[in-house]
């Protein structure tokens, strides 16, 4: 069984990432655990994630890049810890789950250690299909079978989340989150008219347990999927693919480009 990288951008965040590593040992899960930071250290955090870890746990704090900056080498699960600061962590929850569609971060919530540990633990074991919770008409939904679909991963609808199966739920702010025994991915839905400032606060709230990805990013619930399956390297071509194309599609944009 691969092993679980435990890296934080700095050692004022010990006590977070030490509890994530008592958790871990609990659970008999092997890991490695380092300090590096995206800004400060960026040759050593590549070095480090040359590794072929089975899931990453990146903790950092404030703008808290160094979950991104993973979530961009790596095709491997991403688990995002913010750690309190600033405005209770609530910066740092931010950064670390509204990522760009494509490269996903899955965040717990501010210092959640244990959440983070039992989550990475979960990862390790082999999936076979998805099962996805919400309501089919929602976008976000829609985009993310559409995208499960590019990678021939089985998945179905139901009701109830399943334990031997990679979950998908879609669910509204205005809605109460039970927590789960299973290995759940929660994208956050919002209408329009409701996206403000204070919805931050919303989701600082629902985070208190699950894995989250950003407001209404089906794709990044589907692709977070993909990397959890991916954990013996099996749709290793298909993400390198996914991910070259959507690099090109950014460099598509540079042609023609004048400078004034």
């Amino acid at each position: 069984m691969k092993k679980i990288l435990i890296i934080f951008g700095s050692q004022t965040d010990e006590k977070v990432y030490k509890d994530i590593a008592r958790r871990l040992k609990e659970l008999n899960a092997d890991y490695d655990l380092r300090i590096s930071s995206a800004h400060k250290t960026p040759k050593d955090v590549d070095k480090t994630l040359e590794n072929d870890y089975g899931v990453i746990i990146a903790g950092a704090g404030l703008a808290a890049h160094l979950p991104g900056v993973c979530a961009a080498k790596v095709l491997k699960p991403i688990i995002g810890v913010p750690c309190e600061g600033n405005y209770h962590g609530l910066d740092s929850l931010l950064s670390i789950a509204q990522m760009p569609p494509g490269i996903p971060v899955l965040a717990v919530g501010v210092n959640q250690a244990r959440i983070a540990a039992e989550n990475a633990s979960k990862m390790l074991k082999r999936y076979e299909n998805v099962t996805i919770i919400g309501d089919q008409n929602e976008a976000a939904l829609q985009k993310a079978v559409a995208t499960l679909k590019k990678f021939n991963i089985l998945h179905k609808f139901s009701e109830k989340h399943n334990p031997n199966s990679i979950n998908l739920e879609f669910a509204y702010f205005n809605e109460p989150v039970e927590k789960k025994n299973e290995l759940v991915i929660y994208c956050p839905l919002i209408s329009p008219k409701d996206d403000t400032p204070l919805a931050a606060l919303n989701f600082l709230k629902h985070t208190s347990h699950g894995l989250w990805v950003g407001l209404n990013n089906g794709v990044n619930a589907a692709i977070a999927a993909v990397e959890i399956m991916n954990v013996d390297n099996t749709y290793e071509e298909l993400l390198l693919q996914y991910r070259r194309d959507m690099g090109n599609k950014v460099l598509e944009a540079n042609k023609g480009m004048k400078n004034d």
